[in-house]
């Protein structure tokens, strides 16, 4: 279950700018002869809905009902009750509860003059089941699998995303400064990470203190704030020092980050990073990733390394080194695509 604050301030997003996403996906809609498209959401994947309407899924399932025409409807498996909290916390006024998605798709689509088009946007990620539900509740339309049409809308943050990613960026540089000491205990660490950034605003956070040989460990930090993504991870030097294979893990970090630039894949910089690694300890494997912010939700397992970056995307380069007795260290960096190569996202404020 997702848990921290939601919000819907037009001081952080414009107001017009969320419809603007939805038209956005409308047209695309309508270009691919989609008379509705449906989006997928649960608790663990609701990103694209978030995006689009700013509704947090934070338990069971739903599904947001877009026509190419026409305002969209959210159909859930959660109580009526809540109806009232998300009309107020999200864009969304069409708001339908049930106990499954059969009635509740057929009841949408009902509406519809003749039988059309639907269109399962980011198809490959839906439940078998739910796509036999949709099947069921529509006879005589066509069901056509989709893209990822939402998320490639979300690799290039707005403005107004920017802003709040540089925000959440600056709350976990600080928090991160405060808990990468030698000295502290590791549950003390995720006790102060977890206090810093919920009460920062993070919804979701998943918090780990990893360790390796040599004393060495690491601290890593996954989290969402608002709708976008970001992770972290930074090595604990050691009392003895850092040794030679920890430093370049460093060294791997800061030559994927130096390879990052528009236009290469995803898998450029990893090499890079690969490539700079030395000594590291008998039967230690590593290796190296670049993701999407957008894909951290399903920690990138569904994205291809042959991706180009797009220039003001944001994405995570992360090192990490698995070694025989089971541990690992990591360390990762959340970086925006600029113009020339990787650029720190702006630690700025959030407004007041």
């Amino acid at each position: 279950m997702k848990r921290g604050l939601v919000v819907l301030d037009t001081a952080e997003v414009p107001e017009q700018e969320r419809p603007d996403r939805v038209a956005r996906l409308q047209r695309r809609l309508a270009d691919e002869g989609v008379t509705i498209g449906l989006v997928y959401a649960d608790v663990h994947r609701s990103d694209d809905v978030g995006y689009l309407t700013n509704l947090c899924i934070y338990w069971n399932e739903g599904i947001l009902a877009v026509p190419a025409e026409g305002d969209p409807a959210f159909l859930m498996k959660l109580s009526p009750r809540v109806h009232p909290w998300m009309r107020r916390s999200s864009t969304l006024t069409d708001l339908r509860s049930g106990k499954g998605f059969t009635a509740l798709v057929q009841g949408f689509v009902e509406n519809a003059a003749e039988p059309g088009v639907i269109g399962l946007v980011d198809a490959a990620l839906w439940p078998t089941t739910t796509v036999d539900e949709v099947r069921a509740a529509a006879p005589g339309w066509d069901v056509r699998p989709l893209g990822g049409l939402v998320r490639e809308q979300r690799l290039v943050p707005s403005a107004a995303e920017l802003g709040l990613l540089g925000a959440a960026a600056g709350h976990l540089r600080t928090a991160l400064d405060a808990v990468t000491g030698p000295d502290l205990p590791r549950g003390e660490r995720i006790a102060l990470l977890e206090q810093a950034l919920r009460g920062a605003g993070y919804t979701d956070l998943m918090v780990e203190v990893v360790h390796g040989p040599d004393e060495v460990s690491a601290v890593e930090v996954t989290g969402q704030f608002r709708f976008s993504w970001l992770r972290a991870a930074r090595l604990v030097t050691p009392a003895s020092g850092v040794p030679q294979w920890a430093a370049s893990l460093q060294d791997a970090l800061a030559a994927a980050r130096g390879a990052v630039a528009p236009g290469e894949a995803a898998s450029v910089p990893a090499a890079a990073a690969e490539k700079t690694l030395t000594g590291l300890p008998a039967g230690a494997t590593a290796h190296a990733t670049v993701v999407h912010q957008a894909d951290l939700s399903t920690g990138g397992d569904y994205a291809s390394p042959d991706e180009q970056l797009p220039v003001g995307a944001v994405v995570v380069v992360a090192v990490e080194v698995l070694f025989p007795d089971g541990g690992r260290v990591a360390v990762a960096d959340t970086v925006r695509v600029g113009e020339t190569g990787a650029e720190q996202l702006d630690d700025k404020e959030l407004p007041a």
